[in-house]
Parts: structure tokens; sequence; C-alpha cells
């Protein structure tokens, strides 16, 4: 009996270790069968019926045969490097300058028109403590191509444009300029979370100080101002790259382009307004509170003013009964005893003294 029972145990773990054994393999199938794509992409393919289907994450070879077909296409560079840069230059026809911009991370928002298609490069912001940090989305628009080069951290509002693609087939029939359209508009609402936090915590250093002030609140005022103006800078350029993209006859050749195009236009104004009115408040704040500081140290002034004009008949007084230079002859002498000159002394330096304040407080300068 006891000679089964061992038997059984070792069976079971003979048979766990071969189960462990098939999973470990089976994985690693699953892996080399599924490698790590080099770009994330998106294929549309028409049917017979004029629906969509859809492919995702092709491999180069299958996105070249699909840019070769002209088949619609949504390609999204994340953290790319000199070879997938390079892959891109070669599969369409991409201007070395344009290559080069890309490689790059210092350029304005701008848009560039090319004869086989239209180059943008767009700012997003995101807050890291008290510093802006800006993070660029490249986008290549062909006649049947969409192409966005970003980095995967900052950048994340192309996520948000790729997936809303991804899961509604109608944007594919509207065409690639309707990627365009679905873009900006995340890069645009990225902003907004971003502008609500610093108008938040204006509010607050407002409410500080017009109940406390202080050099601390003052400090974290300059930060939120310099916050405000980086986001100017990074929305002003973006502002005429959208009023170009309304003129620009490949982006807008309907209506319906036209007007989104105009919608995300109004809505960068009306971003920038909203900048310009906090930077004012700011502004305001810290003029609120430089005035604070002002009275706060024109009432010292004025309470050391004070004093010093109460005590000044008491230092006449002190002074004229503390004479020894004049004698007369015979010599004058008070008719009252030494305790009650010096009482005498006090009760008129006190009298003075009373009087005085009384008078400064009627007057409310104290």
């Amino acid at each position: 009996m006891f000679i089964d029972g061992v038997r059984s145990i070792v069976n079971v773990m003979f048979s766990s270790e071969t189960a462990n054994d098939r999973l470990k393999v089976s994985s690693e199938k699953q892996t080399e069968a599924a490698p790590r794509t080099m770009l994330r992409s998106l294929v549309a393919s028409n049917n017979d019926n004029g629906e969509f289907s859809l492919r995702r994450n092709l491999t180069p070879a299958s996105l070249e045969e699909a840019v070769t077909n002209r088949k619609m296409l949504w390609i999204d560079a994340v953290d790319s490097d000199d070879k997938e840069l390079t892959w891109l230059e070669s599969v369409f026809n991409l201007h070395p300058a344009v290559v080069t911009d890309l490689r790059r991370a210092d350029r304005r928002p701008t848009l560039l028109v090319y004869p086989d298609y239209l180059f943008l490069s767009l700012f997003q912001a995101s807050l890291k403590g008290f510093n802006v940090e800006s993070s660029e989305v490249h986008i290549i628009v062909g006649d049947h191509f969409f192409i966005t080069v970003r980095s995967g951290v900052g950048a994340s509002a192309v996520d948000v444009a790729y997936d809303r693609a991804a899961q509604n087939m109608d944007f594919w029939k509207r065409g690639v300029s309707y990627f365009l359209y679905l873009t900006v508009q995340a890069v645009i609402d990225a902003y907004y979370p971003q502008v609500d936090r610093i108008s938040n915590q204006l509010n607050t250093l407002e409410e500080d100080a017009m109940s406390r002030g202080g050099r601390a609140s003052q400090q974290s005022i300059y930060r939120v101002k310099q916050q405000l103006i980086s986001l100017r800078q990074m929305v002003a350029p973006q502002r005429e790259v959208l009023s170009n993209v309304i003129g620009e006859e490949r982006l807008s050749r309907s209506n319906e382009n036209r007007d989104l195009f105009r919608h995300l236009y109004e809505r960068v104004l009306r971003l920038y307004d909203v900048i310009d009115s906090q930077r004012d408040l700011a502004s305001n704040v810290l003029d609120l509170i430089e005035r604070q500081e002002s009275t706060r140290l024109a009432n010292a002034v004025s309470r050391l003013t004070v004093f010093s004009m109460i005590f000044l008949p008491l230092t006449f007084l002190v002074g004229l009964f503390g004479l020894n230079f004049v004698t007369t002859q015979p010599e004058l002498t008070i008719p009252l005893s030494g305790g009650w000159v010096f009482i005498l002394i006090i009760a008129l330096t006190l009298l003075c003294a009373g009087v005085l304040m009384w008078q400064f407080r009627k007057r409310g300068w104290l």
C-alpha cells in the first residue's frame, strides 16, 4: 500500500511537470508566431459590397503591398528609430528635409506642402510639476495614407484618435483628411485639462492672496504665469497652422471637411483666449499681492510715526525738567516734595499720551 501511494505521488508530480513544459513550449511558439511589429498600422480594404474591412499591425512587406495597391492606411510610428524612419522614407518617397524634421524635436508647429503629401507638426502639452513639457506630433497626409510619428510618453492624444479610427469603420469612408481632424481634435482636447488644472491652482492662490497674501503665494503665481506663457507659445503657432489647413485645397475639398477644420480653428482661438484671460488673472493677482504688501508697509510706517508723535511730548517734558544749565538768583524752588513732583511729571506725560492716542484713534490712525 505504501509503495502504491509513493508511485501515485511520483506520477502526479511527473504529469504536472510535463504539463508545465507543454505550456512553456506552447507560449514560446505563440511568441514566435506573433513577432513584434515594426509599426502600428491600420489598413482598410474595400469589399465588393462597399464595406471596409480592417487589418491591424501588418508586417513591413504587407504594408508595402498595401501602399502599392493604394489601400487606405494609418501608420503610427511610436518612438521610431533610424531604421523605421529610413523605411518610411523609402516606401513613401519622403523628402530628406521631412525625414530630418522627423528626427528633430525642436521644431515649431508648421505646415509644409509637397506635391504628394502634406507635412504637419503639432505640439501636445503636459504638466510635470511646475514645468510645461511639449511632445511633438508629426503628421504626414497623403491621398490614401496617414502617418503619425511621435513619442510614446507625452503624445498620448494620438492614441485616442487611433483607437477611434480602429473602432468606427464609418470614419474610413470620409478619407484620410478625417483622420487629420481626429488627431488635431485630440491634440487640442489634451490642452483643456492642463488649462483647467492651472485655473484651479490660480483660483486657490487668489483666495489665499485675498485672505493672507505673502511671498509664498507670489512665487507660486509666478510659476503659474510661466506655465501659461509656455502654453501660449505652443498654441499660438498651431493657430496659424490650422488657419493654413483651412485654405489647403487637398484637405478642404468638401464643405464638410472645411467646416470641420474651421471648427477646430475656432476651438484653438477659444483656447488661446482662455490662456490669455488666465494670464491676465495671474497678473491681477500679482498686482493684488503687491498692493497688499505696499499697504502693510504703509501701515507699519504710519504706526511708527504715530508712536513717535506720542513719545514726542513725553520727551519734551522729561527734557524740560531735566534742565540744569539755567539758574536763578535766588534759586527757584517748587513748594512740593520730590515725590509729588515725580508724580506730577508722570501724570502730565500720561495725560499727553492719552490725549494723543484718543485723537489718533478718533481719526482712524490707530
